[in-house]
């Protein structure tokens, strides 16, 4: 079995937080990985050999945390450096919202074939299409971790959606709330699982921002670590099957991640916890059960590793490819284009 040789570039959490020790009452259950070092550790094919930041204390956090995993883990604080030099197989890209993009398209071009790029997939256009472009010419392989599209769960109500339980699918609700509704930072998840069940291109949208964004027409945050630089807001996306999706991303409503999936015959409701299914029977009584998920072994960012491994060998295409992530990102750019002229219907695709 090819091992394969990984770095990681940026170690925040997401990136490196080792995983909770499994309950004492229960030795058969372990927590998924909640990181990307944490994903690589489980999976015998993956090795970390080098990491990058530019803070040294979160080098020195990687070392405390995975010293028993990776001894001789190389650091660095410049990425460019450890591309040269560690002949790399994969790379994680774990930075900033606006820092993917050199990263992604330098690590295509030195040859590197398998890339994790966390989402957004970037915060302009220009810079997810350079992505896409350099590796596609390279012949790399990029997932890109919206974390959902590997969750049972959802699978399980898209499976319901597409075998016809609602009838036929007209209209997503979809709601992400509290202090961290961020478009760009966690609403591209709700609008990635959006077009994850509506299996169709965006045609035109139209948004409002929240408060205090009246005149935010392009990205300028801080890569999504201060909520004051990323806007919420709501919008309308129009699918062209039909399917029209309502979004509420908005700071100061309630704390939560769900849609409901409204078909010509019931009803899915699906969150980060539970599901159900509401349908009428032949006297049109409405009944509903709980969803309860196929037993998957592996499913979040270890889902996510472990499908990036099987696409460098065998070829495919992933559920979560660049694409798929250009798309959720044209939406929220559309948003901001709407906000711009004065909450008006604007058509997609948006000129390149």
């Amino acid at each position: 079995m090819k091992t394969y040789r990984v770095g990681i570039v940026g170690l925040t959490g997401i990136a490196a937080a080792p995983p909770d020790a499994p309950p004492q009452d229960s030795p058969l259950r372990e927590p998924m990985p909640p990181s990307h070092a944490a994903a690589y550790a489980v999976l015998p094919q993956t090795r970390v050999v080098a990491v990058c930041d530019l803070k040294a204390e979160l080098l020195d956090r990687f070392r405390l945390d995975w010293q028993h995993v990776w001894a001789d883990v190389h650091t660095y604080t410049d990425y460019r450096e450890m591309i040269a030099h560690e002949s790399l197989d994969v790379l994680s890209v774990v930075t900033s919202d606006h820092c993917h993009a050199d990263i992604v398209v330098d690590a295509a071009n030195a040859g590197i074939k398998g890339i994790l790029c966390e989402k957004p997939i970037a915060t302009t256009l220009a810079d997810a299409d350079r992505m896409i472009e350099a590796v596609e010419r390279n012949g790399a392989v990029m997932t890109v971790e919206h974390t959902r599209r590997w969750h049972p769960l959802y699978h399980q109500a898209r499976a319901l959606v597409r075998q016809g339980d609602i009838g036929e699918l007209r209209v997503i609700v979809a709601h992400l709330g509290g202090p961290r509704a961020m478009l760009f930072r966690n609403g591209t998840h709700l609008i990635d699982m959006i077009c994850f069940f509506a299996e169709s291109e965006p045609a035109w949208v139209f948004a409002e921002l929240d408060p205090g964004f009246e005149d935010y027409f392009e990205y300028r945050g801080d890569g999504g670590r201060d909520p004051a630089g990323d806007p919420g807001g709501s919008g309308y996306i129009h699918f062209r099957n039909g399917v029209r999706a309502f979004v509420n991303c908005r700071r100061g409503t309630c704390k939560g991640f769900e849609l409901e999936l409204i078909g010509t015959d019931g009803e899915v409701f699906v969150g980060n916890e539970a599901a159900e299914l509401w349908t009428k029977d032949a006297q049109g009584r409405l009944g509903g059960r709980f969803l309860v998920p196929p037993l998957y072994m592996k499913s979040h960012i270890l889902g996510a590793v472990e499908e990036l491994i099987h696409l460098m060998e065998h070829g495919g295409t992933g559920i979560s490819t660049g694409h798929d992530g250009r798309r959720a990102l044209e939406i929220i750019i559309g948003f901001l284009t709407s906000q711009k002229q004065g909450n008006a219907r604007v058509e997609l695709p948006l000129p390149r």
